[in-house]
């Protein structure tokens, strides 16, 4: 009943668990979006913030480029950057652009690192398209005109412009407070190969180390031509921009270019004075991109996938829970009949044992009490006496033997057999319990039969168990068919018993249950044939132990077969060989 209820509410579980994955998978695809909007916002404030720092150690101060007092700009500022800065090797050039002394055109000035000032150089390739609009510039510069603001963009320079603020209009006295014009930019070079070989890496590294990390391919490319890819976290395995879970801009602070003023000192204004500028927009004039993509195509593909592991974990435990329940009920079962046959089996022992007992006893109080005189009477009182005390031993015999098996206990030493030996002796030790009726033994033993491994009194029980049930439930001719020969399958040479008997065969039914301990035919126990029911169990276990097998054929109305395997003993191993016998007996 309980089985039963459990298997019931099993369907109505296993909704429940899929309408529970569906809710976890929806948690999950919020779980991993916010992780990796998250991740790559933390990766742009970290990249953003090191050319930020960059941008304000390195920027020409204007105090310094009025009076080109370059040993100050190499103590304030690269000195304190090299000291100070996570990745110094970050900037690879330091460019100065300034007016030339008859302020009509622009000259080009390159740090020199070695001689710590500020070298006249040639225009590179870069920054010569540039010339034409710094003189522009300077024309507007020195005309008055504002500057014209957001036309410096590159994705490897930060430009700085160089303009004195003047953050106090009137001195303290109250009178106007003069301070001279200066024309100028710094224009910082980023290190594109220290930048993708070792600031991206080490930025992937920190920020995308969440558990599923190594599911995301990280990529950084240019913001205006999405083919041109400045990092490629697996290099292998392209990214989709289409498929990107997060998208991040990146080098986009509008510090980097020439519309914000720095005061004298080189720092910014401070935020709502009038030289402060209009509000930043992080990201309108972004130069690079930073995309995130999940390894397999998409988040919806990913949590797609983290589903069916879900369901297919959740009703697999499922399937495992019912197939439990359905063991459990099997196993039930069979407790349950096993039990019944032990019952049975008690009964029934303690009947077999009745009998014998209660034979021998009133035998022996006869011939005690000198009610039998006649010497022919003693006789069969003593042939009775005789045979119901091996009955009785045989009965006893067969309970020690399971009793020793089922404990654990290992058989005698096994030693080289002759088949014909062993089938001999069974067939005498046999003879006395079928009781003195004629007995028919047909024998067709070949004295070619190669010698088996075996414990002799043990595998004897074997074929005397076989020969008393093919004498109990053959037919009324009490015929027993044995028969050896010599196999050999798959390499391995084996000698085969088979006994066979006349009778009405085994039901399909009851041939999956012959081999079971206490387990007795429906034709023993209509025709109250004597016996426990652990004969061909033993038969089994006994011939197993001995790395053989048995099996049974059979069929309705022309009797039954059972058949056992053993293996043989090496062709150096000795053992008596008995003569052929191809004779039928008649005792």
């Amino acid at each position: 009943m309980l089985a039963g209820a459990l298997l019931l509410l099993m369907p109505a579980l296993a909704v429940l668990q899929f309408r529970w994955v569906g809710q976890l998978s929806d948690a999950e695809r919020e779980r991993m979006e916010r992780n990796v909007v998250v991740a790559a916002s933390q990766f742009q404030e970290t990249f953003d913030r090191q050319l930020r720092v960059a941008f304000i150690d390195l920027a020409m101060p204007p105090g310094i480029m009025r009076s080109t007092a370059w040993d100050r700009y190499a103590i304030e500022r690269y000195d304190q950057w090299m000291g100070n800065a996570a990745h110094p090797q970050l900037i690879s050039n330091i460019f100065l652009v300034s007016a030339s002394p008859d302020h009509l055109s622009v000259e080009l000035r390159r740090w020199s690192a070695s001689q710590r000032t500020f070298t006249e150089t040639e225009w590179p390739a870069g920054l010569e398209s540039w010339r034409g609009s710094f003189e522009d510039d300077l024309r507007d510069f020195n005309a008055g005109r504002p500057d014209r603001r957001g036309r410096y963009r590159s994705d490897s320079l930060l430009v700085a412009a160089i303009r004195p603020l003047n953050l106090n209009p009137r001195a303290a006295g109250g009178e106007p407070q003069t301070i001279q014009p200066v024309f100028g930019y710094t224009i910082l070079e980023l290190d594109h190969a220290y930048v993708r070989d070792q600031l991206l890496p080490e930025l992937t590294d920190r920020h995308f180390t969440h558990s599923d990390a190594d599911s995301y391919l990280v990529s950084v490319v240019v913001a205006d031509d999405p083919g041109r890819v400045i990092y490629q976290s697996h290099p292998n395995a392209p990214l989709d921009p289409e498929q990107a879970a997060a998208t991040q801009p990146l080098f986009s602070d509008p510090r980097f270019g020439p519309q914000r003023p720095v005061r004298d000192d080189g720092r910014e204004p401070p935020a709502g004075s009038p030289d402060a500028g209009g509000p930043r927009r992080v990201g309108d004039d972004s130069r690079w991109l930073l995309l995130a993509q999940h390894q397999m195509g998409s988040l919806d593909a990913a949590v797609a996938g983290v589903r069916s592991r879900n369901l297919a974990t959740s009703f697999g435990v499922l399937i495992l829970l019912t197939v439990s329940i359905g063991l459990l009920t099997v196993t039930s079962r069979r407790a349950q009949r096993l039990a019944q046959q032990q019952m049975e089996f008690v009964a029934g022992v303690s009947h077999e044992l009745r009998t014998p007992v209660a034979v021998i006893k009133s035998a022996a109080e006869n011939l005690s009490q000198g009610v039998v005189g006649n010497t022919e009477r003693v006789k069969r009182y003593g042939l009775m006496i005789e045979g119901e005390a091996r009955r009785l031993a045989e009965m006893v015999e067969r309970v020690l033997q399971y009793a020793g098996i089922e404990s654990g206990l290992g058989y005698g030493a096994k030693l080289p057999l002759a088949p014909a030996g062993i089938i001999n002796g069974a067939v005498d030790s046999a003879r006395p319990l079928l009781g003195p009726e004629r007995l028919h033994v047909e024998r067709d033993i070949p004295e070619t039969l190669p010698p088996v491994i075996g414990d002799e009194a043990a595998l004897r029980s074997v074929v005397q168990n076989l020969v008393a049930n093919a004498v109990k439930y053959g037919g009324p001719d009490r015929w027993v068919g044995i028969r050896a020969e010599h196999v050999k399958e798959s390499r391995r040479s084996e000698v085969r018993i088979s006994v066979s008997d006349h009778g009405s065969g085994i039901p399909a039914a009851e041939l999956p249950h012959i081999f079971e301990p206490f387990y007795r035919g429906g034709d023993a126990l209509a025709r109250q044939i004597h016996g426990n029911g652990l004969g061909l169990s033993l038969v089994k276990r006994i011939v197993t132990a001995h790395g053989g097998r048995v099996s049974v054929s059979t069929r309705a109305g022309a009797g039954s077969s059972f058949t056992i395997t053993l293996p043989a003993a090496e062709p150096n191993s000795s053992a008596a060989v008995a003569p052929d016998i191809r004779a039928t007996v008649h005792p």
